[in-house]
């Protein structure tokens, strides 16, 4: 006779008859399971029957990934991003550097430059800390950060205080946040100087970085607080955290509204540059093949940016949706939520921003391929180089020398 049955015999009366046996069934029934799992406990194995695993959160955003593969994945996304910003912040800074030796291995020579060229030299060169460089090294920082960060996950296989802290909060939250706003600044900028179309009112390119700003420091004190209040608690258990946080909460909101609005005035950033390029005269009588071209270097980065803000932006709100109205629920474990949140949001806009930004801030003479020519050219001719769209005026010339020549 298994122990089940002994221990529903003697709690029934020992057969004293069917009527009394059968009022103790229900509970009969419980003290055997707990007395059959301090018996299994006791000599070493589980009975099969009984399931003593405390329960999980349902994964509302497909199948559930291990920690070690989401490492891996994640760390494999991080190296492959940091090896290529390496480059080109080394690229970026490589021109000032070399400049800077220039000047070391020139002292004590006597040099007769003339006031004017020096200053036009001075005014195509950028020395120093620039939008460019410090977009470079604030995207370095973040691979960095989020790299530790899949690379403890990878160790433990499990979600910690350390790797989420990386993770999500300093690494998507106030890093890439904060980065991938310099960039859109940099877009601002660069589109107010330009003088094609140029319709919009002057205070848009104020309001809208200005919104930004609001938004960076939103989300920034948000993912500090909740750092904080995670690092300083007694909770172990993230996806308990996670679940009864009401800081947690608010920082999913904030940043949901946070990279919402980064997409929509991203979208207007587009419209602005697509209203500059298509209202210049000359545009209408370029090919078709360098409308393309045009189309492809200056829009599509930005179209793809406002995608994959938005993308995370309605992760973050469904994650917030379902913490409400289903609390048995995340989205925050599952394959759909590293996918459509966490890699393609930090790929696509890292790889287009790097695009973007790709040519350095110094002068024509030192950049491979600008013969001395051009620069006595641009000497002697003196341009506005605050003009950002002077490559396309000059594609658009040389398209039409093109077209004149083959007829």
């Amino acid at each position: 006779m298994s122990l089940a049955s002994s221990i529903a015999m003697e709690r029934g009366g020992g057969g004293d008859g069917d009527t009394e046996a059968s009022a103790y069934t229900g509970e009969s029934t419980m003290y055997a399971q707990h007395a059959t799992i301090f018996y299994a406990q006791q000599n070493g194995y589980l009975h099969t029957d009984v399931d003593t695993t405390p329960p999980q959160l349902q994964s509302a955003a497909g199948p559930t990934l291990t920690f070690r593969i989401s490492g891996i994945v994640g760390l494999c996304i991080t190296g492959i991003l940091w090896i290529i910003v390496s480059w080109r912040l080394l690229y970026h800074y490589s021109g000032w550097w070399s400049k800077c030796c220039k000047k070391k291995e020139q002292q004590g020579q006597e040099i007769l430059v003339e006031e004017d060229e020096e200053v036009v030299i001075n005014h195509l060169r950028t020395d120093g800390f620039t939008m460019k460089r410090l977009l470079h090294i604030m995207l370095w920082i973040t691979m960095i950060v989020q790299g530790v960060g899949y690379a403890d996950m990878v160790g433990t296989d499990v979600s910690n205080k350390l790797n989420y802290t990386l993770l999500d909060i300093v690494g998507r939250g106030i890093l890439e946040f904060t980065t991938f706003v310099i960039g859109t600044i940099h877009w601002f900028n660069v589109t107010s100087k330009a003088r094609a179309g140029a319709s919009e009112k002057k205070v848009m390119f104020t309001l809208l970085p200005l919104i930004l700003v609001f938004a960076t420091v939103a989300v920034t004190v948000c993912s500090i607080f909740e750092a904080v209040v995670l690092l300083a608690g007694h909770s172990e258990d993230i996806h308990e955290f996670r679940s009864t946080s009401k800081i947690h909460r608010i920082t999913l909101i904030v940043e949901s509204s946070g990279w919402g609005i980064h997409a929509v005035v991203v979208s207007i950033c587009g419209g602005m540059v697509y209203k500059r390029i298509s209202s210049l005269p000359t545009f209408s009588q370029v090919r078709s093949r360098a409308k393309r071209n045009i189309i492809t270097k200056m829009i599509i980065p930005i179209f793809f940016c406002a995608l994959s803000y938005a993308l995370r932006s309605a992760w973050m709100a469904a994650d917030f949706a379902s913490r409400i109205l289903r609390p048995d629920s995340t989205f925050e474990s599952g394959l759909g939520w590293w996918i459509g949140n966490c890699w393609i949001p930090t790929i696509v806009p890292s790889m287009m921003l790097l695009y973007s930004i790709r040519k350095r801030d110094r002068e024509p003479g030192m950049i491979d391929g600008v013969s001395e020519t051009l620069l006595q050219r641009i000497n002697a001719e003196p341009q506005d180089y605050d003009d950002p769209f002077q490559s396309f005026h000059t594609l658009i010339i040389e398209d039409e020398n093109a077209t004149i020549g083959s007829s």
